[in-house]
């Protein structure tokens, strides 16, 4: 029952954001038009390029304009080859079901080139069944039916990529933007958790949000070196924006570890004046970075605000300055010398910053400043393509086992309804393949949202195909329903398979002629999902139980190794110790993606899971525990991370990854020996949280070992 009701919550969540609406007119209109052309021109063959004109459509992910054209365009051509070669087939069963098991096996294994690759590979896989299921009568209109479908993915991409404005670095620039619209917000929130005296729980909650800038920041590494990779020649506008995504890094640990500090202080009354600056700074770091946000949208300086009057900037080819009063012991208290060199770099960082974003404005060159933060930057290494084939061809391959327990069960559908005579065969093995997931939890939520989505889609349709009897008017009705669709997508995918499944019956109604398709259309989903779920359950079951543990484990061995590196390093923003962190939060984002997927496998009672959330909360304190120590060290002060405390600690976590994946209680913690730091009390504080955070790791270790949540 629980996990029933996790479900049907997950169904009717609604993501925040707004509904994708030129995306939605843009799928619309690339699925409308072919249609009306086979319409109007009364060659039936051409109503194919209505379905890749939406699958194309659909296979645009955003990104730079040089990888959108590379989805698109491999969606395109492999669609049209792959349409065309099954055309002829599917006359005889065995040959239909051969070709079946073996194209959808090998379209699935596509995922091992990573998801982007996995979702062409899908496309692929829909065109590909669609075919077989209408077997074209001569080898004429097999050619025919492959050019219908290279012209309908031509017509997408060119209504999405050339009759829209083309501005190469578009895409990258609002990539970059939504950083630091991001970092904004953090710096927000982090002024007045710090003015307002904010509880643990608050603090915590803001620090879970604030690690959602990690993709965003991974995501804008990606756009602009697809668009840099896709131009010839470099150009100012890459300079700058490489240089701005590479100082969102630095600026990241430092409102992390100021947080952190922050967070100790509380309402100490005696550092009143400390919380006091730091909530001005952080104010003008927001309006810093949400300038900067303003900036990268609207790319011309025409109409621009004047820089914020917090972030001064006297002239345009000047260094900007963060204006803050200047330190006065004597009149307003003491100020911890840990917070004093937290802020003075960040006020450093910021000032890069603003320099980087106006010289994008006017046109400037790169400072030495700005390029100095992209020095020592690792370069990419030519990797064979056969690589990732390699690598997943053993039957502990994850991808593997999804896509041979795909082909096999799409396989396995299509010989029960031609046994059990159910109409239209090639649907619900197309239904299959839209339902299984590589993860048993996944599958289990896309069975409820496709079946319901489909019985309600499938009412709605034979709601229309009742009233709506010309083809011109159904035409109309399939684009606004593609619109609404795919506008709701980002929103609710739920709400999507509702409003695209009346789409796709009101496409085959239309080239049929056949009114009764949603009847047998809602049976064979209730088959589909049937299957899928067997498949899941049976064929090379992997329950997220038996990886969770591992991915956990990484997270803690990732903290040991970001620890050691920040304890041989004179600085926390380094590039050596900002990739290791980078590292770092991608092992704690597949930890937590891990465990998300075990809350919706898991039938017991959720208070079992608690020692989970608590392993991946302290997972991620404990780095930003250390960020904060290792973030404020500068020249001429002794290390507050000795080489010594970071190896014992590094241990600890070791062993606590060997009892996780060995699924037995940890051993205990040798006691770790802290450097005295009298001098300051903020400092002093947050070393005392590194035993104290482990032996919160250490408890939630053993309860989740054993508890039932792993077995």
């Amino acid at each position: 029952m629980h996990r029933l009701l996790r479900h049907l919550r997950s169904l009717f969540r609604v993501e925040p954001g707004r509904p994708a609406l030129w995306a939605g007119l843009r799928a619309a209109i690339a699925t409308a038009v072919p249609l009306c052309l086979a319409f109007l021109l009364g060659v039936p063959q051409a109503g194919w390029a209505g379905l890749t004109g939406l699958l194309v459509t659909l296979a645009d992910k955003g990104g730079s304009y040089h990888s959108r054209a590379r989805v698109m365009g491999l969606v395109t051509a492999l669609g049209a080859l792959v349409g065309m070669l099954a055309a002829p087939a599917g006359h005889t069963y065995w040959v239909d079901a051969s070709l079946l098991l073996f194209g959808v096996t090998a379209a699935s294994f596509a995922r091992c080139y990573g998801d982007t690759a996995g979702a062409v590979g899908g496309q692929l896989a829909v065109i590909f069944v669609v075919s077989l299921g209408a077997p074209a009568a001569t080898l004429s209109d097999a050619v025919a039916r492959g050019g219908s479908l290279l012209l309908g993915g031509l017509w997408a991409m060119a209504l999405s990529l050339l009759l829209w404005p083309l501005r190469p670095y578009r895409p990258a620039r609002r990539a970059v933007a939504r950083v630091y619209a991001a970092l904004a917000t953090a710096a927000e929130e982090l002024g007045a958790a710090t003015l307002n005296g904010a509880t643990a729980a608050q603090w915590a909650e803001g620090l879970r949000r604030h690690g959602g800038i990690r993709p965003d920041i991974e995501r804008a590494r990606g756009v602009l070196a697809a668009t840099r990779r896709g131009r010839p020649d470099e150009s100012r506008r890459g300079e700058h924006l490489l240089v701005l995504v590479e100082l969102a890094e630095p600026m990241v640990a430092l409102l992390s570890a100021l947080a952190e500090a922050m967070q100790v202080v509380g309402r100490d009354p005696h550092l009143h004046a400390t919380r006091e600056r730091v909530g001005r700074l952080c104010e003008a770091h927001a309006a810093m970075d949400q300038w900067v946000a303003r900036a990268l949208w609207q790319e011309r300086n025409e109409g621009m605000r004047a820089p914020p009057r917090l972030a001064l900037r006297p002239r345009r080819r000047q260094p900007a300055r963060m204006s803050a009063p200047a330190v006065r012991q004597g009149a307003e208290g003491p100020l911890s010398a840990h917070v004093a060199t937290l802020l003075d770099r960040l006020r450093e960082y910021a000032g890069v910053t603003h320099e980087t974003a106006s010289g994008l404005l006017f046109g400037d060159p790169v400072s030495a400043r700005g390029k100095g933060t992209v020095r020592g930057q690792p370069e990419a290494r030519g990797v064979s393509p056969w690589q990732p084939v390699r690598d997943n061809l053993h039957l502990d391959s994850l991808v593997l086992r999804h896509a041979l327990r795909t082909g096999m069960v799409a396989t396995a559908a299509l010989g029960l309804t031609r046994a059990l005579q159910v109409g239209d065969a090639h649907w619900v093995s197309l239904t299959v393949i839209s339902i299984l997931q590589p993860y048993a939890g996944s599958t289990e939520e896309r069975v409820l949202q496709r079946t319901l989505g489909t019985l309600v889609g499938a009412s709605l349709a034979a709601l229309i195909a009742t009233t709506v009897h010309t083809p011109a008017t159904m035409i109309v009705v399939i684009s606004l329903l593609t619109a609404v669709s795919v506008a709701l997508l980002p929103l609710n995918f739920g709400a999507f398979q509702v409003l695209l499944t009346p789409d796709y019956l009101l496409m085959a109604t239309l080239s049929s002629g056949d009114w009764t398709v949603a009847s047998q259309r809602s049976l064979g989903v209730l088959i589909a999902g049937t299957l899928a779920l067997l498949g899941s359950w049976t064929l090379w079951p992997s329950p997220e139980r038996r990886r969770f543990p591992d991915a956990a484990a990484s997270a803690l061995r990732a903290d040991g190794k970001y620890l050691q590196r920040l304890a041989t390093h004179r600085s926390g923003t380094e590039p050596e110790v900002n990739e290791e962190r980078r590292r770092l939060d991608q092992a704690l984002l597949e930890a937590e993606s891990s465990f998300q997927r075990l809350m919706t496998e898991y039938r017991g009672p959720p208070q079992h899971l608690e020692s989970g959330m608590a392993l991946l909360t302290y997972a991620r304190r404990f780095a930003l525990a250390v960020t904060a120590l290792g973030t404020g060290r500068f020249e001429g002060r002794t290390s507050v991370l000795p080489q010594q405390l970071a190896q014992r600690a590094s241990d600890s976590l070791e062993l606590l990854a060997r009892a996780l994946q060995e699924r037995r209680e940890p051993p205990p913690l040798p006691p770790l020996s802290l450097p005295r730091t009298s001098d300051d009390p903020v400092l002093g504080a947050l070393l005392e949280r590194v035993p104290r955070q482990l032996g919160i790791l250490h408890g939630a270790v053993a309860r989740l070992s054993e508890g039932p949540a792993l077995r």
